[in-house]
């Protein structure tokens, strides 16, 4: 299932590296998407300010140098070793050492669609499906300020921390004191639903009082862009009017390697540090980060080898459509499409009821 898994994946964009990583960088780096080294380079930005990024398999075909180690020439990537230059499509479009002499057609390398947006570079390896980048609410609310957490790198497959965001049941037991409570074990049950391309449910936590005035504790709006992001809008307890969002997208690297990105928005304490926010959420990664990286095996089975209760419902759900994702992934794009319902533009946004557990 891992494979046909990462099959479907390659239809969806995915982050590959931070803007700010990229421009560290001078403006070239090395990435891994799904099993696959990648060149990636910033080559400038065109009339309208929108940045232009060419993504490549990280090898260059003539020697065998990885592309990455080359520097940005002319909108084209320039190979270290003999110089030849590649266009974001793939294409070779100068031999140096074949001066005024065409370059053949078939001197083409793997190339793929790469944008930035969320201030994230996005990659997607198959790009025939009508997928799209996941939205962010809270980037395009003026009352919120954005902050941008580090991305860290876990042994995990991307749906298991995926999953985990979206365990309800765990709160209670890692997270107690912070998001949770040892005595309310049970969450309470809740309405999954499949809207737009997206799983949504809303989550009412126990009766506790969180840690500090920079916890994201409260009445919790989940949108989960399917298959890999989760978007969570909170009221916060105590504080009526104000807001609070957390947004996470998982990337898959490889199978049983992740790389989470992650920013948080807040409508209050505009003046407080961002730190405060940053350093909460860090508290809760510290006290999952154990539990989910020994998770075995890394990528989640597919195939009845994991108990479930009534209150894994969301897991189930999850669980469930991304099954449903890969079956309609191996029979072509079309189908996909079908699948994810008004992921295709122009398609009527349709709710369904989630199936029952």
């Amino acid at each position: 299932m891992s494979d046909d898994l990462f099959h479907a994946l390659e239809y969806f964009w995915h982050p590959v590296a931070t803007l700010s990583e990229l421009q560290a960088a001078g403006g070239v780096m090395a990435a891994r998407l799904l099993g696959r080294d990648l060149a990636i380079a910033h080559l400038g930005v065109d009339p309208a300010g929108v940045a232009t990024i060419g993504a490549w398999v990280d090898r260059c075909p003539h020697r065998s140098t990885r592309l990455s180690v080359g520097c940005v020439d002319g909108q084209a990537l320039r190979c270290a070793y003999h110089g030849w230059r590649w266009a974001p499509d793939g294409r070779c479009v100068e031999v140096p050492s074949a001066p005024g002499r065409p370059v053949p057609d078939r001197f083409r390398q793997e190339a793929f669609e790469a944008v930035v947006e969320h201030d994230l570079v996005w990659v997607r390896l198959r790009g025939q499906a009508h997928t799209r980048i996941p939205t962010m609410p809270a980037a395009t609310d003026p009352t919120m300020r954005l902050t941008h957490g580090s991305p860290y790198v876990w042994p995990t497959g991307a749906t298991r921390r995926v999953e985990n965001f979206v365990d309800l049941a765990h709160f209670a037991w890692v997270h107690d004191g912070t998001l949770g409570d040892r005595g309310h074990p049970v969450p309470p049950e809740v309405s999954v639903r499949r809207v737009a391309g997206e799983l949504r449910f809303t989550f009412v936590p126990p009766p506790i009082a969180p840690s500090g005035q920079a916890a994201l504790f409260g009445d919790s709006y989940y949108r989960m862009p399917m298959p890999l992001t989760v978007n969570i809008d909170f009221a916060i307890a105590g504080s009526p009017g104000v807001r609070r969002h957390l947004w996470m997208t998982a990337a898959p690297v490889e199978q049983g390697v992740c790389r989470s990105y992650w920013v948080i928005a807040r409508n209050d304490g505009h003046d407080l540090p961002d730190e405060d926010f940053l350093d909460f959420q860090r508290l809760v990664l510290d006290e999952d980060e154990p539990v989910v990286c020994n998770q075995v095996p890394a990528e989640i089975p597919f195939r009845g080898e994991e108990l479930h209760v009534r209150a894994d419902r969301v897991s189930i759900e999850y669980r469930r459509w991304l099954e449903e994702l890969v079956t309609a992934a191996g029979a072509g794009a079309e189908a996909l499409d079908v699948a994810l319902g008004s992921a295709v533009p122009g398609a009527t946004a349709k709710e369904e009821p989630a199936c029952a557990t």
